[in-house]
């Protein structure tokens, strides 16, 4: 071989090949807009324990959520407040063999979506939502999140990156981020598209428990385009047990699309959205509404209530703050009296007196109250305990003009009497009886 050949063989073998590289960022503004199709499935199993032992029950759900969204503000990159009309949202649960599907109604297709330190906050500008309605529209990937998957920057195929912790708690969909181990890397780049990964764990708190997540996503970037226009998200969730859901171990599979509109759709004009609050969110649309069933009464409540079991007669409420348990309220159905009537106070405090396990202490208070619109209650507060456990407990007799009567029942530990200040009476209060 000749020296000239070998010289140009070194110089082949020492040259640096060429990396493709893609600058791999959005830049999110006010008024753009996408289309969205999200498709949820979920396998796995809840853990309760029951009697001290732990027990699995199978759960499978499916979800699919097509929508349009416009950015109203942006902040860390990402859009913070955006509006989002539902052209349909429908999830199915499967829980040891029982069948439950949801679905939002066209009076709730307009959602407001508003990201901040304390997670995502959705509400609809034409009223309250269901707590299901609520779900339905916080608890499927939220696409604001996508800018912030990228590293905003020029980068060469195999090249990586950690993602941004406000990305990481949108779309985990944390209340709180504990931990933000997720890392994106660059692994192909070819006519105009590129393909990237978010592989990793990431821990955080929601609605009060420990969320262990182990994610693998793939997404597809429009280099052109400069935009994200699918996302394949995949991810093991390992959760503790919460103070208003059971422990559970599930894998969950989204399949995004995402497509630019050119025009913003009828539903997301500046007419269409002149009721959307722009500053904080008025006190009367954070609320959520509950229909009993057979439509005996309302009931339309702070959201920091959770609904965490319902019967024909009953219906449980648990109160956290900062995704503490500080309350229980158990709401019953009693007996209808005629109307203009109601139970003699004295015949409930019996009735409570003979609560099972309930060894009253200390009167707090005992008031009897009643308003020109023909609504009575009596109310019987006192410190003692329930099965040898310390405990505050309030009890409430509710009655309507028309003889309609519940109770309204409030446990909690003494210590925690203090947290729960007047939010038990405001609870009593947003109680409604239907009109003759």
């Amino acid at each position: 071989m000749s020296r000239a050949a070998v010289t140009l063989i070194a110089l082949i073998a020492f040259t640096p090949v060429a990396r493709a590289q893609v600058t791999l960022g959005e830049a999110p503004a006010a008024g753009e807009c996408f289309r969205y199709s999200v498709e949820l499935d979920l396998t796995g199993k809840l853990i309760v324990t029951q009697e001290g032992t732990k027990e699995p029950i199978r759960l499978d759900a499916k979800a699919r959520h097509l929508f349009a969204e416009r950015t109203l503000t942006t902040a860390d990159g990402m859009p913070a407040r955006s509006a989002r009309y539902y052209d349909s949202a429908a999830a199915s649960a499967v829980v040891s063999g029982d069948k439950a599907d949801r679905a939002l109604p066209t009076d709730r297709a307009l959602i407001v979506a508003h990201r901040n330190s304390d997670g995502t906050f959705c509400f609809s500008p034409t009223g309250p939502l269901t707590r299901d309605e609520l779900d339905l529209v916080t608890e499927h990937f939220n696409p604001q999140c996508i800018p912030g998957l990228l590293p905003n920057k020029a980068v060469n195929v195999g090249d990586s990156w950690t993602v941004a912790p406000a990305a990481v708690q949108a779309a985990c969909l944390f209340d709180g981020l504990i931990k933000n181990g997720l890392t994106g890397k660059l692994t192909a780049a070819a006519n105009g598209q590129a393909t990237f990964t978010i592989e990793g764990t990431a821990e955080g708190i929601e609605n009060g428990a420990k969320v262990t997540l182990t994610i693998t996503a793939t997404g597809t970037f429009d280099a052109t385009a400069k935009r994200v226009t699918a996302l394949t998200w995949k991810q093991k969730d390992d959760r503790e047990q919460g103070p208003v859901a059971p422990a559970s171990q599930v894998e969950v599979t989204v399949a995004l699309k995402r497509a630019a509109l050119a025009e913003v759709p009828k539903e997301l004009t500046d007419a269409a959205l002149a009721a959307v609050p722009k500053g904080d969110v008025p006190a009367a649309l954070a609320l959520l509404r509950h229909a009993d069933p057979k439509k005996r009464y309302e009931l339309v409540y702070p959201r920091d209530w959770h609904v965490t079991g319902q019967t024909e007669q009953h219906l449980i409420l648990r109160l956290l703050d900062k995704g503490e348990f500080i309350a229980q309220a158990t709401f019953m159905v009693w007996k209808k009296a005629d109307p203009g009537k109601h139970t003699p106070a004295d015949e409930f405090k019996k009735a409570v007196g003979s609560t099972a396990g309930w060894v009253a202490s200390r009167v707090i208070e005992d008031a009897e109250t009643s308003s020109p619109d023909g609504r009575w209650m009596y109310r019987i507060t006192a410190e003692g305990k329930m099965e040898e456990l310390p405990v505050v407990q309030s009890f409430n007799l509710v009655a309507g003009p028309q003889g309609d009567q519940v109770a309204v029942t409030f446990a909690m530990k003494p210590d925690k009497a203090k947290a729960v200040g007047a939010r038990d009476r405001e609870l009593v209060n947003a109680l409604a009886f239907p009109k003759k």
